[in-house]
């Protein structure tokens, strides 16, 4: 979605809702020991002779206890709860042990109702994430497909190409180690200035990893041959590149009616428009459209671009991935290498469930009729692969965000499907995603040394 730049006014846009969230997630326990110390200085002005107020007629302490273990779960719940304990030794004449060991019952309640309620939200995040990912991903490749047609269309008869082949061409000669990451941003760039008449442009990328927002202390600026050269501090302080790294949206000059339109009472802006690309709630990078012809300025062409851009981006984010990452490093599929590695990390980091089959097969007609029924009734998101080894023929199966249940539910499918026994008659065996290296055991046939 582009945002259209239709006044010339400068503003600040302040985010600050996210920002003040982290603040409290980073300092939660420090939230909660301000929180108990105001709770019992209010004890103290109020009633000094029971500063926790356990011998009120209205549960104070519970209230804030509950307040703090549903927000922030079992440990803050008990460290608030160790605070009043310790009050409760030094300033009570006797300790109160019943509303003491209250409250303990109810932090630990309400600490369940936390871990559970908490890790539903993670799953569901995740789940929803994952699969947005996977469309947008899938909608790119359309669309990435459908632009490569329609330039094909259109200079078939002085310059046949494909956009698409031409950025796969781009991301396989950044295999090479002699090749930057700087050069291949730089071919990307001299691929829209020869397709979409882009007469001077430039990404700003960041130098580590991909992070929430665009930080002015880690970028690189990657400009086109024809576009001039600003500095970074300039760049930022431009009012469409703010807007569209606070908005986290594309963001363009535009007339009154909202549609793209070079200006010429435009004085606030040095840029036509400004591209990022985010990617899992990572901002990636940057595209600013410095200069651009008339007729060639327009929503189809900006779309496209950021289409292109993201497609780019995406696909050189799976190449690092793959190079980094060691996962399953003897199978040839990419692709399903890296739906692995992705489920894998989705398990560390929210233990959303995934599960892998794989069946071993003697004979390779058995293994080709099995292969062929499985596709027809695999599910959107499930991915399966072939592997060869030692004479035997392997088909692995994965199922993100899905358990073993699942899998042996689709198995039964798959077996019912057969109508031949003697198809039906194969050694098979199912994983957690985040047991690769007995997964490996099991392909690699080492589980018997």
């Amino acid at each position: 979605m582009c945002i259209p730049l239709k006044s010339s006014n400068r503003f600040k846009d302040i985010i600050k809702n996210s920002k003040f969230v982290h603040f409290f997630e980073k300092y939660l326990y420090l939230e909660t020991v301000f929180l108990v110390t105001l709770f019992l200085l209010v004890g103290y002005l109020f009633s000094p002779q029971d500063i926790c107020l356990v011998n009120e007629k209205v549960p104070y302490l519970l209230i804030l206890l509950s307040i703090i273990t549903l927000f922030h779960g079992f440990e803050s719940g008990m460290l608030a709860l160790g605070i009043i304990a310790t009050v409760m030794w030094l300033f009570y004449s006797s300790f109160p042990y019943s509303p003491f060991l209250i409250n303990l019952l109810m932090v630990m309640i309400f600490s369940e109702f936390h871990y559970y309620w908490t890790k539903q939200i993670k799953e569901l995040r995740a789940s929803n994430n994952y699969k947005g990912t996977k469309l947008s991903e899938l909608s790119n490749a359309f669309y990435t497909l459908k632009i490569s047609h329609d330039q094909l269309e259109k200079n078939y008869v002085l310059k046949p190409m494909s956009i698409r082949s031409a950025i796969e061409e781009i991301l396989d000669d950044s295999k090479e180690e002699e090749k930057s990451k700087e050069k291949y941003f730089v071919d990307f760039l001299a691929l829209l200035e020869k397709s979409f008449h882009m007469q001077g442009g430039f990404i700003l990328h960041s130098k580590g990893e991909p992070q929430e927002y665009i930080m002015p202390d880690n970028l690189q600026v990657h400009y086109s041959s024809l576009s001039q050269e600003y500095e970074v501090e300039d760049i930022l302080k431009e009012y469409l590149v703010d807007k569209a790294i606070n908005y986290r949206q594309a963001v363009y000059v535009s007339d009154s009616e909202g549609l793209p339109a070079i200006r010429k009472d435009e004085e606030d802006s040095k840029f036509l428009a400004a591209i990022p690309i985010v990617y899992d709630g990572k901002t990636l990078a940057l595209l600013v459209i410095e200069k651009m012809p008339f007729m060639a300025f327009n929503k189809e062409n900006l779309i496209s671009l950021t289409i292109l851009f993201e497609y780019f981006l995406i696909s050189s984010l799976k190449q690092e991935i793959l190079k980094s990452k060691k996962q399953l490093q003897f199978l040839g599929d990419l692709e399903f290498r890296y739906e692995y590695i992705r489920t894998s990390l989705l398990q560390e980091k929210y233990g959303v469930h995934s599960s892998v089959m794989v069946c071993k097969i003697k004979n390779e007609i058995q293994s080709l009729k099995l292969f062929e029924k499985a596709q027809k009734i695999l599910r959107s998101l499930d991915l399966l692969t072939k592997y060869e080894y030692k004479e035997t023929y392997m088909l692995i199966f994965l199922f993100p965000m899905s358990d073993k249940a699942a899998a042996i539910g689709f198995l039964n499918r798959l077996l019912g499907s057969m109508h031949d026994k003697r198809d039906r008659e194969f050694e098979y065996m199912l994983f957690e995603v985040q047991e690769e290296k007995l997964l490996e055991k099991y392909i690699r046939d080492d589980y018997h040394d």
